[in-house]
C-alpha cells in the first residue's frame, strides 16, 4: 500500500528558494554594486560639502562674534566679560529655540522634509544612474548565454543613443554584434558545407556501388572499359576527398608548405606546356606574355602549379572555339602578378561573389562538367598560405584572374 505523497511542504518551499536566488542575484548584480557605489558617493559628496561649510560658518561665527565685542566695547563702554555673559545667554537661548522650532510647527515639519528629500534625490540618483549605465551590459550578457547555448541569432539591441555614441561600452556591444553576427554566418556556412560534402560524395559512391552489385549480379560485364569507369569514379571520389583534406588543413593553418627559391617563368612555362595540347584541341590560342628577366620566388611549386592549373582548366572551360588565354607576369618592386584572362562572355555579379565558395558551381555549369567546385576556394587557402592574394574581375575581353605573391 502506498503512502499519500506530501506536495504541500515542497510546493511552497520550491518558490521561496526561487525567491532567494532571485533575491541574491539582484543584490549580486551589477546594478545592485554600481547603486550602492553612487550613492555611496553622493551621501559622502554631501557629508564633505557639510563639513567644509560647518567649519566655514563656524570660523565666520567666532570672526563675527570677536569683532562684534571689540567694536560694542568701544562704542558703549561696556566690558568684554559682561558682554560674554549676555552672549552665552543669547546662545543658550537660540540654541533652545531652534532645537523646539526644528520638533514643532512649520519648522519642524519643513525640516523633516527636506531631511527626506536630501535622503531621497542621492537614492533615485544612484538607482537611475545605475540602471542607465548596467542595462547595457545585462544585455549583453543576457546575448552572451544564449551564444553560448546555441543560439547564434542572438544580438544585443541598440537604441538611438547607443549607435550613435563610440565610447567604450558602445564599441563593446557594436562589436559583440559583429562577432555574434560572424558566428551565425560561420554556422550556416558549416550546415552547408557538411550537407554539400554528403552530396557530393553520395554521387560517385552510389555510381560505384550501382556498377559494383551489377558486376556481381552478372548484369554488367567485368570487362577492362567497366573497369576503367569504376577506377575512374573511384578517382574522382579519392580526389573530392584529397581536396577536403587540403582545404581543411589550409584553412587551419595546418598545410606543411614544401618552399624553395624558384623562377616563376619556368613553372608558367611548364604550366603552359601542359594545357597546350588540351587549348589545341579546342582551337583557342594560349599565349603567354613573360617578363624577360628572370623573377625569384620562395614558394612550394607543386601548390603554385596546382593553383594555376585550376585557374587555367577554368579558363578553358569557358573560353569558346577560337577564344585566346593570355598568362601575363608582371613585376614591381615588391611584388610579383600573374594574371590569367580568356575572351570567354566573364564573371556573373553571382560569381564574382561566390567564386571562393565551397562547392559552388556557376548556372552554366552542371556536374557533368567535372570538377567538385572547391577548384578557387582550395586555391585562394593555397596563395593566402603564400602569403599572397587572389582575385576575381572582368576585363574588356573577358573574365581575369589575378594572383599576387610577394619577390624571394
Amino acid at each position: 500500500m502506498k503512502g499519500p505523497r506530501v506536495t504541500g511542504p515542497q510546493g511552497t518551499a520550491a518558490p521561496q528558494q526561487r525567491g532567494v536566488e532571485k533575491s541574491g542575484r539582484v543584490w549580486h548584480s551589477i546594478r545592485a554594486e554600481l547603486t550602492l557605489t553612487l550613492w555611496g558617493l553622493v551621501l559622502l559628496t554631501a557629508l564633505m560639502v557639510f563639513l567644509v561649510l560647518a567649519i566655514m560658518f563656524d570660523a565666520y561665527l567666532t570672526s563675527t562674534h570677536q569683532h562684534s565685542t571689540e567694536i560694542l566695547s568701544r562704542r558703549f563702554g561696556i566690558p568684554p566679560q559682561q558682554f560674554e555673559q549676555v552672549l552665552q545667554e543669547a546662545g543658550i537661548r537660540a540654541d533652545a529655540a531652534l532645537k523646539l522650532s526644528l520638533t514643532r510647527g512649520e519648522e519642524g515639519r519643513f525640516f523633516l522634509f527636506l531631511l527626506g528629500v536630501t535622503l531621497l534625490l542621492p537614492s533615485l540618483l544612484a538607482w537611475w544612474s545605475s540602471r542607465r549605465f548596467a542595462r547595457p551590459l545585462t544585455q549583453l550578457s543576457r546575448a552572451a548565454h544564449l551564444l553560448t547555448s546555441g543560439d547564434f541569432s542572438a544580438r544585443v539591441s541598440l537604441n538611438k543613443s547607443l549607435e550613435r555614441r563610440e565610447d567604450e561600452t558602445a564599441l563593446l556591444l557594436k562589436d559583440f554584434n559583429q562577432m555574434a553576427a560572424s558566428l551565425e554566418r560561420l554556422e550556416q556556412e558549416r550546415r552547408y558545407t557538411l550537407a554539400a560534402i554528403a552530396h557530393e560524395l553520395r554521387t560517385p559512391v552510389t555510381v560505384l556501388r550501382g556498377r559494383l552489385e551489377g558486376v556481381r549480379d552478372g548484369v554488367l560485364a567485368a570487362s577492362p572499359g567497366e573497369l576503367e569507369k569504376l577506377l575512374g569514379h573511384a578517382d574522382l571520389l579519392g580526389k573530392l576527398i584529397e581536396d577536403l583534406q587540403l582545404l581543411s588543413l589550409a584553412e587551419a593553418g595546418e598545410l606543411r608548405l614544401e618552399r624553395q627559391h624558384f623562377v616563376v617563368q619556368d613553372l608558367l612555362k611548364r604550366v603552359g606546356g601542359d594545357f597546350t595540347a588540351k587549348a589545341e584541341g579546342q582551337h583557342i590560342g594560349l599565349h603567354l606574355d613573360l617578363a624577360l628577366e628572370p623573377v625569384w620566388v620562395n614558394g612550394d611549386p607543386q601548390r603554385l602549379y596546382q593553383v594555376l592549373g585550376n585557374v587555367l582548366g577554368n579558363a578553358l572551360r569557358h573560353t569558346p572555339p577560337h577564344g585566346n588565354i593570355r598568362i601575363q607576369l608582371r613585376v614591381d618592386a615588391q611584388h610579383l602578378t600573374i594574371e590569367v584572362e580568356d575572351s570567354g562572355p566573364g564573371f556573373t555579379s553571382e560569381a564574382l561573389s561566390r567564386a571562393f565558395e565551397r562547392f559552388y558551381r556557376s548556372p552554366d555549369r552542371g556536374r557533368q562538367s567535372g570538377g567538385s567546385g572547391l577548384g578557387l576556394a582550395l586555391s585562394k587557402s593555397l596563395i593566402e598560405a603564400h602569403g599572397g592574394q587572389i582575385e576575381l574581375f572582368n576585363s574588356p575581353s573577358g573574365a581575369c584572374v589575378r594572383i599576387t605573391l610577394g619577390m624571394a
